[in-house]
C-alpha cells in the first residue's frame, strides 16, 4: 500500500479509538488517567462482557509503516540546537524542540520560520517570538533607566559633597574655632 492509503487507515482507526478507561476508574478521578490490565477472578472488564468498556488491542493501532509519525505522515525530529537543523529533511519533517533556554528557542523558532518547516510544540511561533522579543526590548529600557537614575543620584550626592566641602573652606579659623567650642559645651552638659 502507498503512504496516502495508509495514511486514510490511520486516520480511520484514530477516528474508532475509544478512550480506555481503567476498571472502576468512573468512581475514583485518580484511577482515570491510566490504563491498567484489568485484575480479578469476576473482573467482567477482563472477561469482556458487552458494556464494561473496551481494552486496547492490536486492532486499534495504526499500520506498522506509519508509526512514529504524525497524522500528515511527517517524522517527527527533535531539535535542540541550530545544528540539529542541518540534517533535516525540509518536505518531510515535523519538529519537536527540546528543553532549551528562551533565548535559544526564539533563534531556532526564527530559523524554522524562515525555512518553513511545521512545529509541533508551539501554538503560534510567530506570536510567540514577538511576545518574548517585546519582553526583552521593555526588560532592556527597565535596566536602562534605573542606571539613568543611579547615575543621577550618583551625581547629586558628589556635588552636595562638594558644595559641603567648599563651605568648610570658606569658614574662616574664628569660625571654626567657635563652632569647636559649641561642641565642647554640648558634651559637657551631656556628662553632667
Amino acid at each position: 500500500m502507498k503512504k496516502e492509503e495508509l495514511l486514510i487507515l490511520k486516520k480511520k482507526a484514530k477516528k474508532k479509538k475509544p478512550h480506555f478507561l481503567r476498571q472502576e476508574g468512573h468512581r475514583r478521578v485518580k484511577l482515570e488517567e491510566k490504563w491498567r490490565n484489568p485484575k480479578g477472578y469476576h473482573s467482567k472488564t477482563r472477561r469482556k462482557f458487552r458494556g464494561k468498556g473496551k481494552s486496547p488491542n492490536p486492532g486499534y493501532g495504526s499500520p506498522r509503516a506509519l508509526k512514529g509519525l504524525t497524522l500528515e505522515g511527517l517524522n517527527i525530529v527533535r531539535v535542540s540546537n541550530l545544528n540539529d537543523l542541518k540534517k533535516l529533511d525540509v518536505k518531510n519533517d515535523a519538529i519537536v524542540i527540546a528543553r532549551v533556554g528562551q533565548k535559544k528557542k526564539v533563534e531556532l523558532l526564527k530559523r524554522l520560520l524562515e525555512l518553513k518547516i511545521k512545529i509541533l510544540n508551539v501554538l503560534k511561533p510567530e506570536e510567540f517570538v514577538k511576545k518574548i522579543e517585546d519582553e526583552a526590548m521593555k526588560k532592556k529600557e527597565e535596566k536602562k533607566s534605573r542606571e539613568d537614575k543611579k547615575k543621577k543620584e550618583k551625581e547629586e550626592r558628589l556635588k552636595k559633597a562638594e558644595e559641603k566641602k567648599k563651605k568648610e573652606e570658606d569658614k574662616t579659623e574664628e569660625e571654626k574655632q567657635e563652632e569647636a567650642k559649641e561642641e565642647k559645651k554640648k558634651v559637657l552638659e551631656k556628662k553632667e
